[in-house]
């Protein structure tokens, strides 16, 4: 008899972790596809007459993006960078100059950017993260950066175009 109950205990603890295991192993989210910003929604605010894209291509650990910028007070630029979703720091120079490295990794659904920017007499830190709605139509990024200037939140809404 006790032999039957051990069987069955290691039965039901066994089927326990599988359906944890597969609770925690949820889909991720493929943030494919061409996004337009809503300036109204976005810290852009409703009236900016920044146009403000990504194009993204997303698979196998990887992730590509060019962020297409028209208007407002900026250059016109389009800029494409590759990263992992490993954690894997990937560092490169910015258009000015500066060294920033990204290290992008899973926190649930969302997708977390960790960016260290080093200019020529301060670090600045932003933390960016990727949220996409339940019908995948809207990406919402949530931006927190800190520096010598302070820290700041700022939120930017994203349409699927495509």
């Amino acid at each position: 008899m006790l032999f039957f109950n051990r069987k069955l205990l290691f039965l039901a603890v066994s089927v326990s972790a599988a359906q944890g295991a597969l609770a925690f192993a949820q889909p991720r989210p493929d943030f494919s596809g061409t996004w337009k910003q809503d300036n109204a929604r976005s810290a852009a605010g409703a009236g900016s007459t920044l146009q403000y894209s990504n194009r993204i291509d997303h698979k196998d650990g990887a992730i590509t993006v060019t962020t297409i910028s028209r208007g407002g007070h900026r250059k016109d630029s389009n800029v494409t960078r590759t990263y992992t979703t490993n954690g894997k720091p990937i560092m490169y120079k910015a258009s000015d100059g500066d060294d920033l490295t990204t290290t992008v990794n899973w926190e649930g659904k969302a997708l977390v950017f960790e960016n260290i920017e080093k200019r020529p007499k301060e670090t600045i830190t932003i933390r960016e993260t990727w949220v996409l709605s339940e019908d995948g139509k809207t990406l919402t990024k949530r931006r927190h950066s800190s520096g010598p200037q302070g820290q700041n939140d700022q939120t930017y809404v994203l349409e699927k175009q495509n």
